[in-house]
């Protein structure tokens, strides 16, 4: 697979960003039923002509919600409405909140296939074994923030950031180049997912000749992060690695600051998002953060052009680095629908996909959907690509030049 490393080029992202950026704003009835997994639609008889997108996304959930992504997704479709649809017609978009249960994710599928989708966009989800079989039967494409292993594995699948593998080798590259550190040790929870994600973080050390000190795995059920932060003090660790979900992430970082503070952390973007640092405070300074993508405060031209997108139309939802996901997502949708030469369906949006081979959404390193990764596990990774920043004054600051964990995934899968 190619690195391709984020451009300078802030004319041609411009342009790029201008192109994603177009309108379709939900209708009440589109976002009036997301919590009972209900698809919403917003199709209108003068709208016969639009192509049809469905975003299947954790909207909200008894344990954890991710608004922020269906936010961004509704901005985005709106922007690519706004600046002339995808080649001349209307995008009219359905979000369906699939509560992470797998069983509802599979009924918002079976509706995008009722209503002849070109395409899905997924978000952080745990209901992906669940809508990607109905998908692939269909042979729409799903173009997702990846969780599920399916979603690394189908091959209508084409997961916009690298997922666990990329974002957890990149944190732990990311805190040697950044903090040089000696010893570097992971908290996780006891979840095969979570010690997973150190072992990424252990591929990535090991590409630069270093090994993981410590795995320390505390129960879904903690709620005190005293004792694995004294495990990481007596071992001498100088960093750690967080495989945690959002608010456990917090609550360690927290237990870290008064407890190691000299500990430098790293973790994945989109476990610390601003709210969280503002609540986390001081503790937050430092971190090093793991994104496939720009910090959400980047004055990139392409990262301005989303972060007005969500002013204009979603002006009560924060943009996130979840968000910037979706967004990415459906820029590749318009690049390949507007590449088909005929009939815009599933499945020549399917195959226009494969021959992406740079696709500039504005927001960090150019995406090159032609080349999966293909390592056991995880072979429809497509972007490799890493950028790391850390938090300055309570905030995101200075995106290091992006790099690529090709190498270390390879060599350890």
């Amino acid at each position: 697979m190619t690195n391709r490393t984020y451009r300078a080029d802030r004319t041609r992202r411009l342009t790029t960003v201008a192109a994603v950026a177009s309108t379709l704003a939900l209708t009440a009835a589109c976002s009036a039923t997301p919590d009972d997994g209900a698809p919403a639609a917003s199709a209108t008889a003068s709208e016969a002509a639009s192509l049809k997108l469905v975003g299947i996304l954790t909207v909200s959930a008894p344990s954890v919600g991710f608004p922020d992504q269906a936010a961004a997704i509704e901005a985005a479709v709106s922007a690519v409405n706004d600046a002339g649809g995808i080649a001349g017609r209307k995008v009219e978009l359905t979000v369906c909140n699939d509560q992470a249960d797998p069983n509802v994710s599979a009924k918002c599928a079976q509706d995008a296939v009722g209503q002849g989708a070109i395409a899905v966009i997924g978000g952080l989800s745990v209901g992906g074994s669940g809508m990607v079989p109905v998908l692939e039967q269909a042979g729409i494409p799903l173009l997702s923030h990846p969780i599920n292993p399916l979603e690394f594995a189908s091959e209508i699948s084409w997961p916009i950031p690298g997922g666990t593998p990329v974002s957890f080798s990149g944190a732990a590259i990311g805190l040697v180049k950044t903090y040089g550190c000696k010893k570097v040790d992971a908290i996780t929870q006891s979840l095969p997912s979570s010690i997973a994600s150190a072992d990424f973080a252990d591929a990535g050390l090991k590409s630069l000749g270093m090994n993981l000190n410590a795995k320390i795995a505390v129960p879904t059920t903690n709620a005190d992060y005293g004792p694995p932060v004294a495990q990481v003090v007596s071992n001498g660790a100088d960093c750690v690695v967080l495989a945690l979900p959002p608010g456990e992430a917090g609550k360690a970082i927290a237990a870290l600051g008064s407890g190691a503070p000299g500990v430098k952390v790293g973790l994945a973007a989109a476990s610390l998002t601003q709210a969280l640092i503002d609540q986390v405070g001081k503790a937050a300074e430092d971190v090093l953060l793991s994104d496939s993508f720009l910090p959400v405060n980047s004055d990139e031209a392409g990262m301005v052009a989303f972060r007005d997108a969500m002013t204009k139309y979603k002006p009560d939802a924060k943009p996130t680095s979840a968000g910037v996901v979706v967004w990415s997502a459906v820029a590749a949708v318009k690049a390949a629908a507007e590449s088909v030469q005929g009939t815009i369906d599933a499945a020549s949006v399917q195959e226009a996909l494969g021959k992406l081979d740079s696709v500039e959404t504005g927001v960090g390193p150019a995406l090159n959907l032609t080349s999966p990764l293909g390592i056991k596990d995880f072979e429809r990774i497509l972007n490799t690509n890493v950028v790391t920043y850390t938090v300055k004054n309570g905030t995101y600051s200075a995106a290091a030049e992006p790099f690529s964990v090709l190498d270390a995934l390879k060599e350890n899968g």
